[in-house]
């Protein structure tokens, strides 16, 4: 009797599955496939920037918003920057060739292997358009006569991509870039080469705003 029993709920339970597979089939074939996009996106996550917890989330707050495109036009964006422009920063704040109050102690902080993958991480990154940022046309304009008289695709590529040790400019962030070329100029930011106080020490504050605007604009 217990057998019978058994064989028959058997039945009924395999009838009941098959059921609900036909009735349910196309919704749980779809969330099916989803986790295994999820679980082959993960896995290549973290092939590019390794496993959890990794000091690449230490930069979310700041430079991350959407995958190294920071939101706010205070920080700098680091998606698509060249390995050795960001090989070289990086090592300029643990030397304290450059200092801040954030980036040098976390530059310090990191690991070999946490820094190439910090270095690898941001560019291999998708540099995203500077969308938040409102250009003044007029501005942008006589940036863009600055950027051309001084000759900065030489050094930052025809399209201000990058070179090299030499930073990708289009698309970076207004303000971020505004700080810069006013550090270069005050000597707060050094550079060995003398290349970029050559250039800036010609401007006045209000031309170093204005190649800021059409640097970010790009």
């Amino acid at each position: 009797m217990m057998g019978k029993f058994l064989k028959r709920s058997g039945a009924l339970l395999g009838i009941g599955l098959l059921a609900a597979g036909l009735y349910y089939g196309p919704d749980l074939y779809g969330l099916l496939r989803v986790s295994h996009e999820i679980d082959a996106v993960a896995r290549e996550n973290a092939q590019l920037a390794g496993p959890w917890p990794r000091a690449t989330d230490s930069c979310l707050y700041c430079h991350d918003g959407p995958q190294g495109n920071a939101g706010t036009q205070l920080y700098a964006r680091l998606a698509g920057q060249q390995e050795a422009y960001l090989r070289k920063q990086l090592k300029a704040f643990a030397s304290g060739e450059r200092n801040d109050p954030t980036m040098t102690p976390f530059a310090l902080s990191l690991t070999d292997k946490e820094f190439e993958a910090m270095v690898t991480n941001f560019s291999r990154m998708k540099a995203q358009p500077n969308a938040s940022f409102h250009a003044d046309l007029g501005r942008v304009a006589r940036g863009e006569a600055l950027a051309k008289a001084n000759n900065c695709a030489s050094c930052h590529g025809q399209q201000l991509e990058g070179k090299g040790e030499y930073p990708r400019l289009a698309g970076q962030s207004y303000n971020y870039l505004v700080d810069q070329l006013t550090n270069f100029k005050t000597g707060k930011r050094r550079d060995a080469a003398g290349m970029m106080p050559a250039v800036v020490n010609a401007l006045s504050p209000t031309d170093l705003e204005d190649l800021a605007q059409f640097l970010a604009s790009r």
